[in-house]
């Protein structure tokens, strides 16, 4: 790894930090803080399971130690744990009519034990012997973490739900706690948290979202919604209508199918649903220069039972933003219905965006062989006043889930996104180091229509001393685009520089006529079986998905078929967990990405052939320790990503390329102490190009890929302003190239962003609550790159976010 002396010295510090943090984090309570983690009430959703592996559970959201006797109960199945409950309330209600009993030796240890198997035939003194509970659950949603900016689980693609414990992947799972109180407005502003993830793009004035995660590109495409790709907005997701942020590290073909958007990760967004208590909130925010704007969110449950539940959500917001003479207005609507029976459930969604921007800020282009001229300042725009971008989408989503009996779940779900994208907007090519530029001006109509769903069968079965979660899966994904050619006058060339910007007058934009560009279909079959034994400790999960990919590009002006391609690729994932000890998880896997190919020029010798799906393909292995109120995750990942390679001494395009990212990772997410949360790790990166046209760039640093990466989140509680929390986050990346050649560097930068939150608390009526978020706050200037084009974007402005949020 070729990583410079001082960002060596960086990396052992903040290694060194975090470690540290980590060991604190193992440290006893104090009797108070454990007599208050006895009366606490945590949130729960446990299902059905063997005790053993439900007590698991139970130590990781409160944090108490359990000692439980070797007996053969521990395999009973225990009953459901859901809804608020103190430590001792969720034993009593897993034990409930098992034949088991149990006794809090001391506030923050419980011990369980059978009864009789006792010497005596009776329970040691003190031991509470239990009858059937029943509790209302609350929800389905894994619970959170201790400090409530993370959960415990997510969603895993094709496996379902699993405890993070349970996870043979690093992942991470945002809560609407950390959605609310960093007052995020997209999912650039969630992941900003994550050390292993970039922003490429400025979060909320850009274009759309397209992000790195561990150097490998991923764009907006590649964010699910409830699970499906094509159904969230295509360019940006705000987050109104959000419950949580679920993210996958790495490719996920298995998972979840071919990826429409890079195969660095997958990002899924939970919708919000009806809580049992209703809900009536109003946020208002504003946001510097001038934008103002209002959040209403209501939600009501209904019926005997509360099986039904009704949550909507209304965001608008509208001015001036940082960025010079910029202008942006955001619309979001989002509603949810859903039915929770004692065997079905189903849920809708239904949403509308509007984002339109005005005078835009895009990318930038190098020269070639110019050095990187210094960024200019975050807030200055260097486009001309008429650049506008608007984006429309439409979206919902269908779902249904039926117990066939207690192992058995079938389930099926779909979906549909329809975008409209109409942008005249100007881009640059040329740039030197001076400064100097040539500003593009281009005029985009194109409208995109996405479908996809998924069907599928989940069991749990035992065979002997093996217990299997079996899943099997089918899914379907279209996407049909079309677009108008470049109107006659388009483009438009001016002379600029970034610094002191010329701008071209504002061009007449003639009518357009849209034909169809392209239709794109994946299709695929997945099987899968997690086999766990010696009580959960050992876990082996298998999968097979077979993929197939369609896709036809059309011509858009005569609508004639220009190309037309079909293969289909075997995807594979193995991975094994193993639990030495209570609240340990080690784990080994290997997962594939894939990328749809493509038909070769006919400018090449081998123009017209069909490349077979380009294969990402990665191996990780790590350890996940569970500290009682703080998460670690320490991971090592070796990916090798295939691309395609133009040969000019044979003047042939084939499959060949490829380049290589081996790491490290550290992730920390809990409370040190119930006033100090934490979040952040960090990322250390070899992205190594391996396989290049003949050899020109081998062993050449992937452009793009910081060799480190770090994050740190704080949380403050002061003792001497009470109902006062004070945030602070720090960024760190690395330098990076811009170009396959190592001659266009980018230089390192660090942002610190803070945030105050105060509650005002009120007799009789619910708390009102103020914060204050400033994003980069010493407005540091940067420059961040997409990995390939040699193309840069400008980095984010100071932000000053202040919101109000009243309940009722």
């Amino acid at each position: 790894m070729r990583v410079e002396c001082g960002t060596v010295r960086r990396a052992w510090l903040l290694a060194t930090t975090f470690l540290m943090v980590a060991a604190a984090g193992a440290m006893g309570v104090s009797p108070a803080d454990a007599q208050a983690t006895v009366q606490a009430a945590y949130a729960f959703d446990i299902p059905a399971k063997p005790i053993r592996a439900a007590m698991n559970d139970i130590v990781r959201v409160t944090g108490i130690d359990v000692v439980f006797r070797e007996t053969p109960a521990a395999s009973r199945l225990g009953n459901p744990v859901r809804g608020s409950l103190t430590a001792s309330q969720a034993v009593a209600t897993l034990l409930g009519n098992t034949g088991l009993a149990y006794r809090f030796s001391n506030p923050t240890t419980v011990e369980i034990f059978d009864p009789a198997s006792s010497s005596v035939g009776s329970a040691p003194d003190g031991a509470i012997s239990l009858d059937t509970i029943q509790v209302e659950g609350s929800g389905t949603l894994p619970a959170p973490y201790a400090g409530g900016q993370v959960a415990t689980g997510g969603t895993l693609g094709v496996l379902g739900v699993r405890d993070v414990m349970d996870t043979p992947f690093t992942v991470a799972n945002y809560t609407s706690k950390l959605i609310d109180d960093q007052n995020a407005q997209s999912i650039a502003d969630v992941v900003k948290n994550d050390p292993a993830i970039r922003n490429v793009e400025p979060t909320n004035t850009g274009n759309a979202n397209y992000y790195l995660i561990r150097g490998i590109q991923v764009g907006n495409g590649a964010v699910a919604f409830g699970g499906l790709f094509g159904v969230a907005p295509n360019s940006q997701s705000t987050l109104a209508g959000i419950e949580r942020v679920e993210v996958l590290k790495g490719p996920g073909a298995f998972l979840t199918g071919l990826s429409p958007s890079g195969v660095g990760g997958v990002i899924n967004l939970v919708p919000k649903r009806a809580g049992d208590d209703p809900l009536t909130e109003l946020t208002t925010t504003y946001i510097t220069d001038t934008q103002f704007g209002a959040h209403l969110d209501i939600g009501r449950r209904f019926g005997e039972n509360k099986e039904w539940g009704v949550r909507g959500n209304l965001l608008y917001r509208d001015g001036d933003t940082p960025v010079s003479d910029q202008s942006q207005e955001l619309m979001n609507a989002t509603l949810g219905i859903d039915y929770k029976g004692e065997k079905l459930r189903l849920a809708l969604d239904l949403g509308t965006q509007i984002l339109n921007t005005d005078r835009m800020n895009n990318t930038v282009t190098l020269a070639a062989k110019a050095q990187v001229p210094r960024p200019p300042s975050p807030e200055d725009g260097w486009v001309s006043p008429w650049n506008y971008s608007d984006f429309r989408d439409n979206y919902g989503m269908i779902s249904a889930e039926y117990d066939v009996t207690d192992n058995i779940m079938v389930y099926a779900k779909a979906g549909i996104d329809t975008t409209d994208w109409d942008q005249a907007v100007e881009s640059g090519t040329n740039l030197q180091y001076n400064g100097d530029f040539t500003a593009n001006a281009y005029r985009y109509l194109i409208d995109i229509e996405r479908q996809s769903g998924e069907t599928g069968v989940r069991a749990s079965f035992d065979t002997g001393p093996v217990a299997h979660q079996l899943a099997l899966s089918a899914s379907a994904y279209t996407a049909t685009r079309w677009s108008a050619p470049q109107p006659a006058g388009f483009p438009i060339k001016t002379s600029s520089n970034i610094y002191n910007p010329t701008f071209s007058p504002e061009p007449v934009i003639p009518t357009m006529v849209m034909g169809p560009q392209s239709e794109t279909s994946f299709s695929s079959y997945a099987l899968a079986d997690t086999l766990s034994m010696l009580d959960e400790r050992l876990q082996v999960t298998l999968g097979l998905r077979q993929q197939y990919v369609e896709v036809d590009n059309f011509n858009t002006t005569t609508g004639i078929l220009a190309s037309s391609y079909s293969s289909d690729a075997l995807t594979p994932m193995v991975a094994v967990l193993v639990k030495p000890w209570e609240r340990v998880s080690l784990y080994a896997s290997y997962i594939e990405g894939l990328t749809a190919g493509q038909v070769v020029p006919v400018a090449y010798a081998n123009g017209g052939d069909v490349l077979p799906p380009f294969t990402t393909k990665q191996y990780e292995a790590g350890i996940k320790v569970d500290w009682g109120t703080l998460l670690t995750t320490l991971s090592f990942f070796h990916t090798t990503q295939a691309s395609g390679i133009a040969n000019t001494a044979t003047n042939t395009f084939t499959a060949d390329g490829e380049t290589v990212y081996r790491g490290i990772e550290f992730d920390v997410a809990g409370e040190i102490a119930p006033w100090l949360r934490i979040l952040g790790g960090f990322v250390l990166l070899d992205a190594e190009m391996t396989q290049t046209d003949k050899g020109l760039y081998n062993g050449n640093d992937a452009p793009g890929a910081p060799p480190v990466t770090a994050t740190l989140g704080v949380e403050w509680d002061p003792s001497f302003v009470e109902n006062l929390t004070l945030f602070g986050r720090m960024n760190f990346t690395g330098s990076s190239y811009v170009d396959a050649g190592n001659t266009q560097k980018l230089a390192s930068w660090t942002t610190f962003d803070f945030g105050a939150r105060y509650t005002i608390e009120r007799e009789g009526h619910e708390p009102i609550i103020v914060q204050a978020n400033l994003i980069n706050a010493f407005n540091e200037a940067y420059w961040t790159t997409y990995p390939g084009f040699n193309l840069l974007y400008s980095g984010e402005p100071r932000t000053l976010a202040i919101s109000t949020v009243f309940k009722f």
